[in-house]
């Protein structure tokens, strides 16, 4: 993962709002705005947005999945096999 290396007070992101969302659209780089000198949010392009969604959104069945697995809750390749020939197939 890219640190982040830009600092904004909000101030800067009022007066350059288009440039900012231009930057964005062209780089991966986030931008952080800080307000008071205090880091207050981070500014990122609608792709870089939607990919870390995306990756969040993996990690969590990983976990969830890695969790069933802990807890037992697994079956054989087998017998899932049989269930959805059957559920198909019905009882032939």
């Amino acid at each position: 993962m890219d640190t982040v290396k830009r600092y904004h007070p909000i101030s800067y992101l009022k007066m350059h709002t288009a440039e900012v969302a231009r930057q964005l659209a062209e780089e991966t780089d986030a931008l952080i705005i800080t307000q008071n000198g205090v880091p207050a949010f981070v500014c990122v392009s609608m792709e870089e947005y939607y990919q870390t969604r995306e990756t969040n959104a993996l990690l969590r069945l990983l976990a969830l999945g890695e969790r069933e697995v802990r807890q037992g809750n697994v079956q054989s390749l087998e017998s899932v096999r049989a269930e959805l020939d059957k559920s198909l197939f019905g009882d032939e």
